[in-house]
């Protein structure tokens, strides 16, 4: 009986080190994915530039923000959420709270910037110049 107890011990403990192997070699071959580069003039100087080489626009922002129903609706939850006022009175926490909400609030300010970018760009479009 003890023969057949230890055998089984043997048994798991050859399991287990060969799925501790497979799990190794695994986290070592990871396959690599080709990433579209940009050509050299627009070097990409953040993570998230090398999965997207093109840099938003205004007319971007615009177009997400405020030409979809949906986007309306998603910036006036952030407004309402991260909008307002960010000053807190008090002491050093109230200032780490301060700054917070600062870093918060500009998320959403640059992306109103954005909307007010296009808006102009959209409106000296459309402006008509007569010749006299």
């Amino acid at each position: 009986m003890i023969y057949v107890l230890i055998a089984v011990i043997l048994i798991l403990l050859l399991l287990l080190g060969v799925m501790t192997w497979l799990w190794f070699k695994a986290r070592q071959s990871k396959p690599t994915i080709q990433v579209p580069q940009a050509d050299d003039t627009d070097k990409p100087t953040k993570a998230i530039r090398h999965r997207y080489p093109r840099k938003p626009t205004p007319q971007d922002y615009y177009t997400l923000f405020e030409c979809h129903p949906i986007g309306q609706d998603i910036l006036d939850d952030l407004v309402s959420v991260f909008g307002g006022s960010s000053y807190v009175r008090g002491g050093q926490d109230a200032d780490r709270e301060t700054c917070f909400r600062a870093g918060r609030k500009h998320v959403v300010d640059h992306i109103l910037i954005q909307i007010s970018k296009a808006n102009q760009q959209n409106l000296n479009d459309s402006e008509v110049q007569i010749d006299d």
